[in-house]
């Protein structure tokens, strides 16, 4: 099995990055506009993009508000993988986001796709979280 792992310093608290990465609004705001995200254990997030049939679902398996986020896939392209969000506090004031999506089944070329995709909408989470002003990578 393949992870993909990243991390990144972001200028704002532990609780707004949390409800950038865990809420409807703050998925759409930085990622796709097409998102609903139930809050809790066991809460669904869906996540629709252009061109893609239907919407990607994520199961949320835990949640720990200003700290900790994983998500199941359970269809599309992420079925049988887990994103795991972690918010670091640091003595600045701001946090550290560790971001790990596990279970990819090869380093193929899906893998090296995602992988280019993460650091790309991670630009716009950093962007989001830091300045509040909602930037979409995917629109619908």
């Amino acid at each position: 099995m393949a992870d993909i792992a990243m991390q990144l310093h972001i200028e704002a608290d532990a609780d707004t990055v949390y409800a950038a990465i865990s809420t409807t609004e703050g998925i759409r705001s930085w990622f796709t506009t097409t998102a609903t995200a139930d809050q809790g254990v066991d809460g669904l997030h869906e996540l629709a993009f252009p061109g893609v049939p239907e919407p990607w679902r994520l199961r949320v398996v835990e949640a720990e508000p200003g700290k900790r986020l994983v998500l199941a896939g359970e269809n599309g392209p992420w079925t049988g993988t887990v994103q795991t969000y972690e918010v670091l506090n640091r003595s600045e004031g701001d946090v550290t986001l560790r971001f790990t999506h596990s279970g990819f089944p090869a380093v193929d070329d899906a893998y090296r796709d995602f992988t280019y995709g993460w650091a790309t909408k991670f630009v716009q989470l950093k962007a989001y979280a830091e300045t509040g002003k909602p930037a979409p990578f995917f629109t619908s």
